[in-house]
C-alpha cells in the first residue's frame, strides 16, 4: 500500500532522514520507534506533504506522493493525526470533527461518520458543543484521532498518540487503534511507548539519527536484546 524508498529529508543543512526505506501493507499496523530526533515525525510529515524530500520516492497504492500538497494527499486516502493533537481550541468538538471532512461533499456520509465518531468516543458525544480547548489531554487526543478519521482514510498516520497521557487513557487509545485496524484502516504508528506499540503492531522499524537501524516482525523485535535495552528499559 505505502512504499518509501531511500528517502532523504533536510531542514536547511541538517539531514533529518538519510536513506529511509519502509513499507506498509494493506491491513497492517506498522510501528516506527526511536529516540527524540530520530526522524519519526519527519517521516510522517513528509508522507503527508508537509515537508518535501530532497530525494527518494513515496508511493501510495502505486502512485507517487512526492510533490503533492497535503490536501491532495488527504484526497488520495491518507490522514495524519499529528503529534501534539493540534485541535482547534476555540471551536466546538463537533466543529473540529466536521473540519476533518472538509474535502468531502457527501452530507449523508459525513453525518453518519459523525455518529460513528461519537460511538467510538462517547465522552465526545456527551459534550459535542463544548469548546475543544477545555478538554483534557486524553479527550483532545480522542478528538484529534476522530477528526483525522472524518476524511475516511485508507491509511492513518498516528504520531505519538499516547504522549503525556495517563495509563488508563493510554490503554483506551491503543484499544481504539486495534479496533480501527479491524474496521479496515491501515495504520502507520509513531510511538515512544515502544512496548505497547510493538504489542499491537504487525511489523516495526527502529529509526536512529535519520536511518533505519532495525526492522522486522513486532513479536521478534520485542525479544531483541538490543531493542529491549535501548527502548523497552529491560536489561
Amino acid at each position: 500500500m505505502l512504499e518509501i524508498k531511500d528517502l532523504h529529508v533536510s531542514y536547511g543543512k541538517i539531514a533529518a532522514l538519510r536513506g529511509v526505506s519502509l513499507s506498509v501493507a494493506e491491513g497492517e499496523i506498522v510501528t516506527v520507534v526511536g529516540g527524540n530526533g530520530a526522524g519519526k515525525t519527519t517521516t510522517l510529515r513528509t508522507i503527508s506533504g508537509v515537508l518535501k524530500p530532497v530525494s527518494g520516492s513515496i508511493t501510495f497504492e502505486g502512485e507517487s506522493l512526492v510533490g503533492l500538497v497535503s490536501e491532495k494527499v488527504v484526497r488520495r486516502g491518507i490522514s495524519h493525526s499529528p503529534e501534539g493533537r493540534l485541535i482547534f481550541g476555540r471551536l466546538s468538538i463537533a466543529e473540529n470533527l466536521r473540519l476533518g471532512a472538509y474535502n468531502r461533499k457527501d452530507s449523508a456520509g459525513i453525518a453518519s461518520d459523525l455518529d460513528r465518531m461519537y460511538e467510538m468516543f462517547p465522552v465526545l458525544a456527551d459534550r459535542r458543543s463544548q469548546r475543544a480547548g477545555t478538554l483534557s489531554g486524553g479527550e483532545q487526543q480522542m478528538l484529534a484521532i476522530g477528526r483525522s478519521l472524518m476524511s475516511n482514510p485508507r491509511l492513518l498516520l498516528l504520531d505519538e498518540p499516547s504522549l503525556g497521557l495517563a495509563p488508563l487513557i493510554v490503554e483506551q487509545i491503543f484499544k481504539v487503534i486495534v479496533d480501527l485496524r479491524q474496521q479496515g484502516v491501515t495504520i502507520l504508528l509513531v510511538e515512544q511507548n515502544a512496548n505497547e506499540a510493538l504489542r499491537i503492531s504487525d511489523r516495526a522499524y527502529v529509526l536512529e539519527t535519520g536511518e533505519v537501524a532495525m526492522q522486522g516482525p513486532s513479536d521478534q523485535m520485542l525479544k531483541d536484546p538490543k531493542l529491549r535495552t535501548a527502548y523497552l528499559g529491560v536489561d
